[in-house]
């Protein structure tokens, strides 16, 4: 049997053992950091969160780079808009190419959304000329969407002249941006108050509308549907089949009887 006595032969391998493994642990975790303090290299397309813009309307991007071992080499960079099908968009991305030779760079890129509402991607690619060739590649959504223009007219009713802020609330809810100044308007008055609103966050359907002053007055109110109103294809197809029906009943009591004589008398 085996005696577990202190200072005995067994008990020192076991702790020589445990401090052999401890150190192996500290000089990998020591090569572990070493190794990602020396090196880093990143390249991605920012914001990478999904962009609405209306058509034909432009948002920006920044493509950033950064390798601390790119030592003299030259980054090429290629910029591309493709649609939903992966076809590229003529002219849709500037600068399209450019390139650097600093271990960090960033590049504004403009992206102009085309006339087709869409989701569509932004595409950077990169690669070095050196002689440790490098590729890379990032990208990010862009939504282009047809704007909606709120629009309502304000009549001056009162012998107030002063200039009010106004703005746009829809189903209830402020529309962010919408805010503007209407300047003095003499008595009885008109002017309309126009705002193009980009936003995919509405569903198919009715919805109203409120234009609002600052202190919460009410102006203007009115609705607008998304989509088709609720039963307007029955509506039409009701209406088509009616016209058939009032064709066909004149056609009937329009048509000749023909004559075919008296019946013969019997035999």
């Amino acid at each position: 049997m085996v005696r577990f006595q202190e200072g005995g032969v067994l008990t020192k391998k076991v702790i020589q053992t445990l401090g052999a493994v401890s150190l192996l642990m500290l000089v990998g975790l020591f090569a572990m950091v070493s190794v990602d303090d020396s090196y880093a290299e990143y390249f991605d397309v920012y914001p990478d969160d999904e962009f609405i813009v209306k058509t034909g309307g432009t948002v920006k991007y920044e493509a950033k780079f950064y390798d601390s071992e790119l030592g003299s080499a030259t980054v090429n960079y290629t910029a591309y808009l493709v649609n939903s099908n992966g076809d590229k968009q003529s002219g849709a991305v500037s600068p399209s190419t450019w390139a650097s030779t600093t271990t960090s760079h960033t590049k504004t890129v403009t992206v102009t959304a085309p006339s087709t509402a869409g989701t569509y991607r932004l595409v950077v690619e990169y690669e070095t000329n050196g002689d440790d060739v490098k590729k890379g590649m990032s990208q990010a959504a862009v939504k282009v969407v047809v704007p909606l223009t709120l629009s309502a007219e304000i009549v001056n009713n009162s012998d107030t002249t002063g200039s009010k802020t106004v703005m746009f609330q829809v189903d209830g809810k402020l529309v962010e941006g919408s805010e503007q100044t209407v300047e003095k308007l003499a008595f009885n008055a008109k002017k309309t108050v126009t705002y193009e609103w980009v936003t995919d966050s509405l569903g198919e359907g009715r919805h109203t509308y409120t234009l609002v002053t600052e202190d919460g007055d009410i102006i203007k109110t009115g609705e607008f549907y998304l989509g088709h109103k609720d039963y307007q294809w029955a509506t039409i197809i009701m209406g088509i089949l009616f016209v058939i029906l009032l064709i066909a009943l004149i056609y009937v009591v329009r048509k000749p009887v023909k004559n075919y004589g008296k019946p013969k008398g019997r035999r």
